[in-house]
Formats: structure tokens, C-alpha cells, sequence
């Protein structure tokens, strides 16, 4: 088997077509995605007319855009509840430092936009950069071209940023569009930085003379971030690709359905000739229905609507079938999009068990992202200090406090905390930081204020009982 992929740069050099030959299919397949999440399904949908009606009169007027919604969806279990991220000890400078981080770069922001890239893509990429500040961005994947070893896919030598833009240059004939390629080279310790001319999808040649830059850390800034990946693969692959058909036919279905819905609230009638009137000034026979007497003759028809069985039951049927196929193809569950029947989720568990499939694809992205940003922190930090940056402060230790976007149920959690307070497995401060997030200052007066709370309703010689707020202890 023949694996597409990029092992060397040559693909800058000039002579060489653009895009490579071996992107081509990933490309496009990111360029059909985006427009699936966008809604414009009548723009990759090729066989859509012919499904509607044969005579090629057909309009696409139902989109059910399942593919923003199942993006949006995991990018909400995994980043919805932003997760606490901390770095040293409460307090200390490193604890600052990635709280300045994450504030300036509006980090859980820009993670939400990477996870949804995560989904519709199979690849998120973050780029971290020096302006000022350590600076971490997400990038589209488009832009996004990995090269390899040839001998593994899994090992990458190096991260090529590159896109194309058009400007207009002023000739003595006139102004002309002249197509740009800019490359950004990213390899551990530099980043080589490319103009090129591009002429009949060709590289001609430089532009400029090629810059490169010492970042002062050896490390590649580029971090990607896949969705599901196999040995035999550098890139993750979507979450669309799976469903395109089962979307495609939900919609078909539902399309046809509203016809035959369109045709019975204007059905054509039959009845006897008399029914009929001729119009003086034209001559045409025409139909005027509405509060008017027909006079029947023996054996004439009495008029009626002319009505035909659309078989709308198969058809509900076949969407039923189609719906418990798009949410086992796509991890989900009918809960997981607020569908609950009565009694089904009365509790967080409850919840919790109808949920395990968009769970457990969510911990599978989370087990890729909690590296990639703890590593995109600590990076950041890292080119603060090696560009001289004020009282800039390594990362050395990042701890992600992950959620999993589900809403709580505060009764529940609080008769857990009790529980496990009452068996000696877990300290009161434990609790309180898992039950109301407090940390530092007012964790601590919150512990103190509870402690004499106790003190204060409990006899002299007797150990106080702590009963957590919610858990309804006597």
C-alpha cells in the first residue's frame, strides 16, 4: 500500500505543481466539509436532483445541517464547562504566568474553534508564536502540510504553514493579479519563511529572499491535533465523511415528504361538466369553487378532491431507520441532542448511562487535546523567556481539571461528597474545591466559616458532624 504523504520540502521547490499531488484528496475533502458545516449541502450533495424529481425541476429547501450540530456538540462536552488549568502552586508565579496566558490569548476560545476543526476536519492545529507576549492561535488545517520521514508517518521532521493570495501589481499596461505563495517552515529551533510567485498552479521561483528565524526553543511551535488516528496515518480523519450518505437521504426523505404534504393542501378536483363556466371575455373554461350550488343531474358524479396514497408511514418508518443509523455511525444518542422521553434521565446517572457513547468519544478527543494544549502553555512560556520577556516565568508543570459537560446535578454531587466525607475518603477541602471550584484565599475562609458553623451547634465534647450544603443531612 502506497501512503500519501509528504516526506521532504521539495514540494516548495520551484517547477513543482501546487497543491502536491499527495494533498489534493485531503484538501478537497476539507473544502467540502466546510461547506457541509455551513449548510450549503446542495453545493456537495451531486445526486440530489435526480432524488427529488426526474424531471430536473427539483429545489433543495430542507437542510438539516446534522454535520454543525454534531461538530458544535462534541466541541460542547469537551470545552462548554472551560477546565481549570493550573501550573505550580497556587498562587506562585507559574500559576500567574498561565493565567496571563490564558487570558491574553482568550485560550478556551480559541481550543473551542480547534475542536470544532477536530470534528469536521480530523485535524486541529495551534500555532504558537512570539509578538510581545507568547501568543497561541489556532490555524486551519488547509493551510497545514506535515512532512514525514519516508520510513514512518508518525515521525514528523517538520510543519509547513502555506497558502495562496492574489495582488494587484501596477504595470505600464495596467494593473495584473499576480498569485502568491507564502510558506512558513516550521522545523525544531527555526522557522524558514518563503515568498514564491505561482503561475498556471506551477512555483516559479522566489520572490524575496528566504528569512529564518531563531526561536530559541527546540521544539516545533506547530501542534496538531488529530481526531482519530490509525498507524498508517499522519492526519485524523472526520466525523463527516461516515455520514454523508445517511444526511444526504434524511434530507432527500424529508424533502419528498413536504411535496407530497404540498400536494394534498391543493389537490386537483373531478365532478360533473356543469361545475364548469366559460369566460365571456376569453373563452377559456375555468373552475370557480367556493360556496356555489352544482345541480346534479341522474348519474352525474358528485365533485370531489382527487386524493392518492403518499405512503407517509413507510416513509416516517424509513427516517426512523435512518436516525438510529446517523446516531450509532456518529457516536451520539438521541439524549445527547436534549430528545429525552419522560422518566429516561430523572438523575445525573441516569443521564450519565444514555450518554456513554458521546462520552466516550469525547474522552478519546480529550486524550489528544489535554497534551497538545498543556504543551501549547508551556511553549508559549517557553519563547517568552527565550525572547527576554520582562519577569517572564517557564511552565514547567500544567494540570488540566478536565469536565464533562454534562450539567450537574447539585443535589447528587453533594450527597456524594458526604458519602465519601463519612467513609475517610476524601477532606473536606477536597469537596469544597469539587463542589464550588473555590481555590486559595476562599477555599480556605469557606473551610473556617463551616468549621464554626459545626462549632456552634455541636455540644461541648462531642466531634462535629460536617453535612455539605445540598446533601440533606438531618
Amino acid at each position: 500500500m502506497v501512503i500519501k504523504t509528504l516526506t521532504s520540502l521539495d514540494f516548495l521547490s520551484p517547477g513543482q505543481q501546487w497543491p502536491p499531488k499527495s494533498e489534493i484528496e485531503r484538501l478537497n475533502m476539507y473544502a467540502a466539509n466546510k461547506l457541509l458545516f455551513e449548510g450549503k449541502h446542495r453545493e456537495v450533495f451531486k445526486d440530489w436532483i435526480r432524488l427529488l424529481r426526474e424531471d430536473q425541476q427539483a429545489t433543495m429547501e430542507i437542510v438539516l445541517n446534522w454535520n454543525k450540530r454534531l461538530s458544535t456538540l462534541f466541541a460542547d462536552l469537551l470545552l462548554g464547562e472551560p477546565p481549570r488549568i493550573k501550573a505550580g502552586d497556587n498562587g506562585t508565579l507559574e500559576q500567574e504566568t498561565a493565567e496571563r496566558l490564558i487570558e491574553e490569548n482568550k485560550l478556551h476560545l480559541a481550543s473551542y474553534e480547534v475542536a470544532m476543526d477536530v470534528s469536521r476536519y480530523g485535524d486541529g492545529i495551534f500555532k504558537v508564536r512570539y509578538d510581545g507576549h507568547g501568543i497561541i492561535e489556532g490555524q486551519p488545517p488547509a493551510v497545514w502540510f506535515p512532512v514525514c520521514k519516508p520510513d514512518n508517518v508518525k515521525d514528523i521532521v517538520a510543519h509547513v504553514l502555506a497558502w495562496t493570495y492574489e495582488e494587484d501589481i501596477q504595470r505600464i499596461l495596467g494593473a495584473r493579479k499576480i498569485k502568491y505563495l507564502k510558506a512558513e517552515i516550521h522545523e525544531k529551533g527555526k522557522i524558514t519563511t518563503r515568498k514564491c510567485e505561482i503561475v498556471n498552479d506551477k512555483i516559479r521561483g522566489m520572490v524575496e529572499d528566504e528569512t529564518v528565524q531563531e526561536t530559541g526553543v527546540n521544539d516545533f511551535l506547530i501542534i496538531p491535533v488529530p481526531n482519530l488516528l490509525t498507524t498508517d496515518r499522519s492526519t485524523g480523519l472526520d466525523d463527516y465523511s461516515d455520514l454523508e450518505s445517511i444526511i444526504q437521504e434524511i434530507e432527500t426523505r424529508v424533502a419528498q415528504i413536504s411535496r407530497i404534504l404540498d400536494k394534498h393542501s391543493d389537490p386537483n378536483m373531478y365532478g360533473p361538466e356543469t361545475a364548469l363556466e366559460i369566460d365571456p371575455v376569453t373563452g377559456q373554461t375555468t373552475f370557480r369553487a367556493g360556496g356555489k350550488f352544482f345541480p346534479m343531474a341522474e348519474g352525474d358524479t358528485a365533485p370531489g378532491y382527487m386524493v392518492w396514497d403518499g405512503r407517509l408511514e413507510a416513509a416516517f418508518k424509513q427516517i426512523e431507520l435512518l436516525m438510529e443509523q446517523l446516531y450509532a455511525l456518529s457516536e451520539t444518542s438521541a439524549a445527547a441532542f436534549g430528545q429525552l422521553k419522560s422518566g429516561l434521565a430523572e438523575s445525573g446517572t441516569a443521564l450519565r448511562r444514555l450518554m456513554l457513547a458521546p462520552l466516550a468519544k469525547v474522552n478519546r478527543i480529550r486524550m489528544r487535546f489535554d497534551p497538545a494544549l498543556k504543551k501549547a502553555l508551556k511553549l508559549a512560556s517557553a519563547l517568552e523567556v527565550a525572547q527576554g520577556k520582562r519577569n517572564a516565568v517557564l511552565l514547567e508543570q500544567v494540570y488540566i481539571d478536565w469536565k464533562d459537560g454534562l450539567p450537574e446535578d447539585p443535589k447528587e454531587q453533594a450527597e456524594i461528597e458526604t458519602t465519601r466525607m463519612a467513609a475517610g475518603t476524601t477532606s473536606l477541602e477536597s469537596s469544597l474545591r469539587r463542589l464550588d471550584g473555590l481555590e486559595g484565599d476562599a477555599l480556605q475562609e469557606e473551610i473556617d466559616r463551616i468549621k464554626a458553623d459545626q462549632q456552634s451547634v455541636t455540644p461541648p465534647g462531642t466531634a462535629p458532624r460536617v453535612t455539605l450544603p445540598g446533601a440533606g443531612g438531618e
